[in-house]
């Protein structure tokens, strides 16, 4: 079959290139012609079709401000990408076309070829950008779906969109004129990657006969590097972004909690400076580490955390521990408790109760042996979901469903 793969980055930026990485590689490992549409970036990966990827525009958080208004037309509905499918359609015809995150680098203007094209589109939600202008459905620390039925004008009395006035002022005209133009109208099949982003998305209107369900796949760790000099002999670990709704904030009160044991933190983002101010002794901040580091000190390590204050749609973080057989204590949020059932592959801990994380975490470290029974479970659950082969095979399906719709 011919796929094209259609994402903002084609580089391991987040949990969203790697699925789409994943899936790059597993299906041209079956004998799949894969293709891909991104937009250039110095970090991207080798791709047969990366002459034809969108420029780059830099709507990141550091991004000026000034730069992002001179890009805004870009923002909501990108001339440059359609521009850059449409050339890549002459060169590359797609048996399907499998959406990621375009998110504002791309936009969904990247659909109209495809449809002027009769190319099926399937599009897995990785977030909730169809109907909440800042994906998350969080505004300032807190779940918010105060967008839901089309109100987006509080996307601007929130600001919250990267907790930018002037930013959430343009997601809000962007989604109106999204919902206007009817972006998404070509996607055929929408793939969510739990139950939990099934019901949501139904919750916001979308057609339940349009959606599959399809956890992401997750391999199991290669052969592991060597643990970091200096790495303690028993530790509890988080990695991830440094930032607010993976609940950071939680961090130091939990290290405090388990002391003696330390707690290392894997990972850099915008509270890095505030957590290397408020660490106790026993908080260890280690940074961005290499993937073969990571998945050494996962390995090995005691408890896994994921104090997450959104909605998350998967949880490739717990995922990869439960594979490991690392008891995790994860909030009871999102997508996550489909992975993690209390006291049968981890501990809940309600989100933004702090103290409440901590004392799991210090159970997790006091009672080894049920810690032990959980990391086993987890395992079997993770293997029974994730496989790469069999998340491969039912793409495939979905696949040939979209063109048959």
């Amino acid at each position: 079959m011919r796929v094209l793969l259609v994402n903002a980055f084609h580089w391991l930026k987040g949990g969203v290139e790697r699925t789409y990485l994943d899936e790059s590689r597993w299906l041209t490992a079956a004998g799949h012609d894969v293709a891909h549409m991104a937009t250039a970036h110095p970090q991207n990966l080798p791709s047969p079709t990366s002459e034809f990827f969108a420029p780059f525009a830099d709507f990141g958080e550091k991004a000026p401000l000034a730069a992002q208004l001179a890009q805004l037309p870009r923002a909501i509905w990108s001339a440059p990408a359609e521009d850059a499918m449409t050339r890549l359609l002459k060169r590359f015809a797609p048996d399907v076309a499998h959406i990621h995150a375009p998110s504002r680098y791309l936009t969904p203007s990247v659909l109209r070829p495809l449809q002027r094209s009769q190319v099926p589109i399937v599009m897995t939600l990785h977030d909730f950008k169809p109907w909440c202008t800042n994906r998350i459905l969080l505004a300032h620390g807190q779940v918010c779906e105060r967008c839901k039925g089309g109100k987006h004008w509080h996307a601007f009395t929130t600001a919250c969109v990267q907790d930018s006035r002037a930013k959430s002022a343009v997601g809000t005209l962007e989604a109106y004129l999204h919902d206007a133009w009817h972006a998404y109208r070509g996607v055929r099949l929408w793939i969510a990657p739990s139950q939990w982003v099934r019901g949501k998305a139904l919750e916001f209107g979308l057609d339940d006969a349009a959606t599959r369900v399809l956890p992401h796949g997750v391999e199991a760790s290669p052969a592991c590097a060597a643990l970091p000099a200096g790495t303690p002999e028993r530790y509890a670990l988080f990695a991830g972004r440094l930032s607010s709704e993976k609940g950071v904030h939680a961090l130091p009160v939990i290290a405090q909690a388990i002391a003696p044991v330390p707690l290392l933190v894997a990972g850099d983002g915008p509270l890095g400076e505030w957590l290397a101010r408020e660490a106790p002794a026993n908080l260890r901040r280690l940074g961005h580490l290499e993937d073969a580091t990571l998945a050494a000190l996962r390995a090995n390590a005691a408890v896994v955390l994921a104090p997450s204050l959104f909605v998350e749609h998967f949880g490739y973080t717990v995922a990869e521990a439960l594979l490991d057989a690392r008891p995790v204590v994860a909030s009871r949020i999102g997508a996550l408790p489909e992975l993690v059932e209390h006291e049968v592959t981890g501990l809940l801990g309600t989100p933004g109760d702090t103290a409440g994380f901590a004392a799991l975490t210090k159970r997790v470290l006091h009672e080894p042996e049920a810690a032990a029974r959980w990391g086993a479970a987890g395992r079997a659950r993770l293997r029974a979901l994730g496989d790469p082969s069999t998340h491969v095979r039912n793409l495939l399906a979905i696949y040939e469903e979209a063109k048959r719709v």
